[in-house]
């Protein structure tokens, strides 16, 4: 249903902005409305931060050394006391050496890291999808508590008139006419709340969306197989973090670990003043010895790590289809209601159809037949708004099952 015509409909002004967040000629549909709100969430900051961290990995896998080169100088001269004039002079740079098979883990680890962007937006378009969702069936509810209220005042209203002439006709008593016009204003009252109410939720919807129309189609098809598979955003988010976890363990293996260095330097020395220097070049080679309870630490916490999530991907599973099953329970609860409210509002309409003649020729009195008036709108309400319910609980469906709008 178009805003527009809810609108007209129900008397609440709600012209379109002229700065609506899509373009006047573009249509608006839940995918827009989607896309919008996927635009402005406020966790896609995070998403620069992920890509710098899967760049910088993929930086650090693409150096000549494993770890900063590193420059020394000393300086040994005479004795203090002494004057000898023996100096000597020592320069070297040390360059860690990559271990083997540590480069190839790091440009994996980038790879892992940079595969995460996709999922995670994934991620959060559905969580987007789930406020429009939310938001497009509480104005639908809100208009059917409008509708409702207009039908009653009308009816109240036409009430009022038939009393009135009556009571004029010497048909019923002024009683009578006073408490006719208590049940319009109750009815002017319940209309009064119900727009309230509607202009509410029309105002966090434009909040939300930037848009002051709904879109012309916002039922969803209830998908043929309802399961909880590997491609829901949830679930293949925490796979994509498990697959980099698991490149993590990979990569704990070298944490805490002296890599072997490889150091090349100069070497200048003389024994008195008047003796030339005598220069020689250096090589050395280091690696550290027993090192492996230095890097379990690190292995352990990696480990750790990676059961917290296959459990956490576990018990989301286990979660989704829980409240899968019961959203379809809840669903078929809602349709047998549907299917027992229309012959009860069916039955609810004859007697009242029965009352109306009877009150009309004088055979009850107005508070008897308000009562069952009564009875009857409120069977046709909730059989309206079940028919909404139903149609969003279809929607609640998709959503629990991951499909994005």
């Amino acid at each position: 249903m178009n805003l527009r015509v809810v609108c007209l409909l129900f008397g609440i002004g709600c012209a379109v902005s002229s700065n609506s967040a899509l373009a006047d000629d573009a249509p608006i549909t839940l995918k827009t409305l989607t896309d919008y709100v996927f635009t402005h969430h406020p966790a896609r900051q995070a998403e620069s931060s992920m890509d710098a961290l899967a760049q910088s990995r993929s930086t650090l896998a693409g150096k000549l050394f494993a770890e900063p080169l590193s420059l020394s100088v000393n300086h040994f001269n005479d004795v203090i006391g002494s004057s000898d004039g023996l100096q000597e002079w020592e320069s070297s740079v040390e360059m860690p050496i990559w271990l083997p098979g540590e480069k190839r883990q790091q440009q994996n680890l980038s790879r892992q890291l940079a595969a995460e962007v996709p999922y995670y937006q994934q991620r959060i378009r559905l969580d987007a999808s789930a406020q429009v969702r939310r938001h497009v069936w509480l104005v639908m509810l809100s208009a059917a508590k409008v509708r409702h209220a207009e039908s009653l005042l009308e009816n109240a209203d036409n009430l009022l008139k038939n009393v009135e002439n009556r009571v004029k006709g010497g048909d019923l008593a002024t009683s009578e006419s006073l408490l006719a016009k208590s049940h319009q204003l109750e009815m002017q009252s319940q209309l009064a709340s119900a727009k309230m109410e509607l202009q509410q939720s029309l105002n966090q919807y434009h909040y939300l969306t930037g848009q002051q129309v709904l879109p012309d189609v916002i039922e969803e098809a209830l998908p043929s197989v309802t399961e909880i598979d590997h491609g829901h955003p949830l679930l293949a988010e925490l796979e994509q973090q498990i697959a980099r976890q698991r490149s993590e363990m990979a990569n704990a293996r070298y944490d805490n670990v002296s890599h072997p260095s490889l150091s090349l330097g100069v070497k200048r020395e003389r024994d008195e003043h008047a003796d030339p220097y005598n220069n020689s070049i250096g090589v050395g080679v280091s690696f550290a010895l027993n090192d492996e309870a230095y890097q379990q630490p690190a292995i352990a916490e990696a480990s750790r790590q990676l059961a917290d999530l296959q459990i956490a991907h576990q018990q989301q599973k286990r979660r989704l289809e829980a409240e899968l099953l019961a959203a379809m329970d809840n669903l078929k609860t809602l349709q047998h209601r549907q299917s027992l409210l229309k012959e009860q509002y069916e039955v609810s309409q004859q007697y009242v159809d029965m009352q109306q003649r009877s009150f009309d020729m004088g055979g009850i009195d107005l508070t008897t037949f308000l009562r069952g008036q009564e009875t009857a709108d409120q069977h046709r309400h909730h059989l309206l708004q079940l028919e909404i319910e139903i149609q969003q609980q279809i929607a609640n469906i998709n959503q629990i099952a991951g499909r994005t709008l």
